[in-house]
């Protein structure tokens, strides 16, 4: 059952950007519509998804503190991606995608599924997931990685623009209004339903479903199949820190406040998830190297069929 689900979840994100790939190379997608895409997604369809999974959660402390978990995790992956790219002596754009992809997971593209499987019909289990995903990785990766991927990217930039002055602009970008309002809308407790409620959330609802399918075709324009064998090592060193240390760094405070072991299977299965697909939209939206950022999406992804499995057997058996 595990397996089948995770074939199929990467699967499906493996055959999405694909997809990108082939409507590019016979025309129907061109290079010049990949700013398009990414615009698309980090100013309309992803901070309605932000915004509508902020504002329907339910905060618990214990889901704080596995969020609180993720969060550690993933500031000590970014670190290391900085390493990897300096010992890489990678440029701006490079370091950047290395520095992303190296950092955040594809927590609500792939962990979603995978524990909506294991767990049907528990409805904690989901709203944890749910909690870890959004305020564990949504945070971290709207803030600090659309900063990363300003910074990063503006050194590339010809309009004159500094840096911090780039990374400034995500404190009044959409999807920051929209994850502030998010968590504004949950700790006031307001409904979610009502008259003119019912249509708002199901509109962004239907926004928000666009979003896998705009993030894939972002990928999938970007994407090349030459040089593969020239990024090897760096693949190697992005997959060891976002599947392997990654889950091991999630485990070591989650085993010192002691959880669950249903608490510590979703928190595991989050943490091993290959990296976000919307690393690869930020690099394309702000500068980096979205072509680079895209074949460690692919390479991760794939490495990840069987380096879910490995961790969890290892740290929840």
């Amino acid at each position: 059952m595990f397996w089948e689900k995770l074939i199929e979840s990467v699967g499906l994100l493996v055959i999405l950007i694909l997809l990108g790939v082939v409507l590019r190379r016979i025309g129907l997608l061109r290079d010049e519509h990949g700013p398009l895409l990414a615009r698309l997604v980090t100013q309309v369809t992803l901070p309605a998804l932000i915004f509508s999974a902020l504002a329907r959660s339910t905060m618990q402390w214990v889901y704080l503190e596995l969020a609180g978990a993720m969060l550690f995790a993933e500031t000590l992956c970014l670190a290391l991606g900085w390493i990897l790219a300096r010992a890489a002596r990678l440029g701006p754009a490079q370091s950047g995608a290395v520095i992303l992809t190296a950092g955040f997971g594809s927590s609500s593209l792939l962990g979603y599924p995978l524990i909506s499987a294991l767990y049907p019909d528990d409805a904690p289990a989901l709203m944890q997931a749910a909690v870890i995903s959004e305020l564990g990785v949504a945070p971290l990766l709207f803030t600090v990685g659309t900063m990363i991927a300003l910074y990063y990217g503006a050194h590339t930039a010809t309009n004159g623009t500094t840096p911090l002055r780039a990374a400034l602009k995500f404190f009044y970008s959409p999807i920051f209004i929209a994850l502030c309002a998010g968590l504004a809308w949950s700790l006031a407790g307001l409904p979610h339903s009502g008259p003119g409620l019912d249509m708002l959330f199901r509109g962004l609802g239907q926004l928000a479903d666009a979003n896998t399918f705009l993030v894939a075709l972002t990928v999938g324009v970007a994407l090349r199949f030459d040089g593969l064998r020239a990024i090897l090592w760096l693949a190697l060193g992005v997959a060891a820190i976002k599947l392997l240390l990654k889950p091991l760094l999630v485990w070591l405070p989650a085993h010192w406040i002691g959880v669950s072991s249903i608490e510590l299977q979703i928190l595991l299965i989050e943490a091993t998830m290959p990296s976000a697909m919307l690393t690869a939209v930020l690099a394309r939206s702000y500068g980096c190297d979205a072509t680079l950022a895209s074949k460690l999406i692919l390479a991760t992804s794939l490495a990840s069929i069987a380096t879910v499995v490995l961790m969890l057997e290892l740290l929840a058996p």
